[in-house]
């Protein structure tokens, strides 16, 4: 069951990134191995005015396509924010040679560490993240998989 304490952190992440609209936003909370993550994906152009994109995750990929912000939190059973993985995630489009996994770096928002990454699809439809996340008391990486339908500014196709 979420707890109110487990949720907050992550409600105060979507707040900061002052999403337009409900159209825009993309977003769940998967849990593998006693391990939480919630994630949320939204246009580049709207993290960008929040955040030094380039600073944090490096130049952006050079063509066209449409980048997006993967943001994911980190919450052991216990409701305590996980501040310390090494997080990896890997797009994949249908038709596309997947790209190799991408680092998310850690990000403080409100006090709080997530991990972001800017990915750019080329495709409009759905496309798939596998997030890899390695904790210092694992052996193994924690494996998520998400599916989702980039959100676009205005909730419709450019």
């Amino acid at each position: 069951m979420l707890s109110l304490r487990s949720f907050v952190p992550y409600a105060a992440v979507i707040c900061v990134l002052a999403l337009p609209s409900v159209e825009t936003l993309a977003q769940a909370r998967l849990e593998r191995e006693g391990v939480v993550l919630y994630w949320g994906l939204i246009p580049a152009a709207i993290a960008s005015e929040r955040l030094d994109l380039e600073e944090s995750h490096g130049a952006p990929s050079p063509g066209g396509g449409r980048p997006h912000h993967l943001l994911v939190a980190l919450f052991r059973a216990d409701g305590s924010r996980i501040t310390d993985a090494v997080v990896r995630a890997q797009l994949k489009e249908v038709g596309i040679v997947d790209s190799p996994p991408k680092y998310l770096t850690p990000m403080v928002i409100n006090g709080q560490v997530s991990y972001g990454q800017v990915f750019t699809s080329v495709l409009s439809g759905r496309v798939y993240f596998r997030v890899l996340v390695k904790l210092v008391d694992r052996t193994n990486d924690i494996e998520y998989r998400i599916s989702v339908s980039p959100p676009h500014i205005g909730g419709s196709e450019p």
